[in-house]
């Protein structure tokens, strides 16, 4: 395991059941809310691979590891990727947690072991999206955005629960990077992986 890493896994071993160790590892680090972020994920992606009828294992671990990255500063998020030598886009260098979905990534494979390459390409694009995204990756990213708990009336949500309940995943995931783009001139960063997908997405719904 990678030494930048021992100040987060102090006092954590792997259990072998990934729930488990999630809940552990969330709880050592005292990140409760992300812990139950993470939860809520999970059951939502749960949910939704169950409605596609496809094997809920990988959506589930996935979730599960989507946001371990949290418990970095976020301050320092952008030094400890380019410690990692983890590739960082020029882009990226604007904002710091625009690095955390790849830092997750990294710690999935580093610190729980995983190198399932489906799971780590959905945890890696789980906040921006990605062009030729695999199922898991496109559940992950729903789940992701649907499960918050937000306050107050939130149009584009409830138009993406509807698209993935009548099971139109890409239109869902569409409607999300719509709104994002057309927040683009508010927003410290659209990410370039963000942009190509919506382009290619305009392309497979329209």
């Amino acid at each position: 395991m990678n030494k930048q890493f021992d100040q987060y896994t102090n006092g954590f071993s792997l259990s072998g059941d990934l729930k488990r160790d999630i809940s552990l590892f969330f709880t050592i680090n005292e990140d409760l809310r992300t812990l139950e972020h993470t939860l809520d994920v999970t059951a939502e992606a749960h949910r939704i691979a169950d409605l596609f009828t496809i094997d809920p294992n990988q959506v589930i671990s996935a979730s599960l590891l989507h946001d371990i990255s949290n418990v970095i500063p976020v301050s320092t998020m952008l030094d400890v990727a380019k410690e990692l030598s983890i590739e960082i886009l020029e882009e990226e260098n604007k904002y710091n947690r625009s690095v955390h979905q790849k830092l997750s990534m990294f710690m999935a494979k580093d610190i729980f072991g995983i190198s399932d390459r489906e799971i780590l390409l959905a945890i890696e694009s789980h906040t921006t999206y990605r062009a030729q995204a695999s199922m898991t990756a496109k559940i992950l990213f729903v789940a992701d955005k649907i499960s918050w708990k937000l306050p107050g009336e939130h149009p584009h949500l409830i138009e993406m629960r509807e698209r993935v309940n009548n099971l139109e995943i890409d239109k869902a995931i569409l409607i999300y990077l719509n709104y994002i783009w057309e927040q683009r001139d508010k927003l410290k960063l659209v990410h370039p992986w963000l942009i190509k997908a919506r382009e290619d997405l305009i392309k497979v719904v329209y």
